[in-house]
């Protein structure tokens, strides 16, 4: 699996990219901080990624029993981002460190296995 780093001048641009070819894909969280790994227990569906200077917002939809509610999740004080791709060469991870090395990753419904 190949892994892309996005230069920050090209965040805006790339993210808006990502966003169009991932929309409605299954997605979950997982972060790595303080020695420690959190994963969410449920996926939600995509729906789009903002960069504004250092803060990521990620933009999904719970829509467990035809709810629709749309979630948001901040990522402050972004200082790198990285795109993995899978065995077919869609977007399998996009990871966002922030300056004290903690990670926030995330996975996608794989569009090879149906795995996240």
């Amino acid at each position: 699996m190949d892994k892309k780093i996005i230069v920050p001048g090209d965040w805006t641009e790339y993210l808006a990219d990502f966003s169009s070819r991932n929309s409605g894909r299954r997605a979950r969280f997982e972060v790595f901080a303080n020695g420690r790994v959190a994963e969410e227990d449920e996926e939600a569906v995509f729906d789009q990624i903002l960069a504004d200077g250092d803060i990521v917002t990620v933009k999904r939809i719970n829509n467990a029993e035809g709810q629709n509610i749309p979630l948001s999740a901040e990522v402050p004080g972004v200082r790198g981002i990285a795109v993995q791709a899978d065995s077919d060469g869609s977007d399998n991870t996009i990871e966002f460190m922030n300056g004290n090395g903690d990670l926030t990753v995330l996975h996608f419904e794989s569009l090879v296995d149906g795995s996240s």
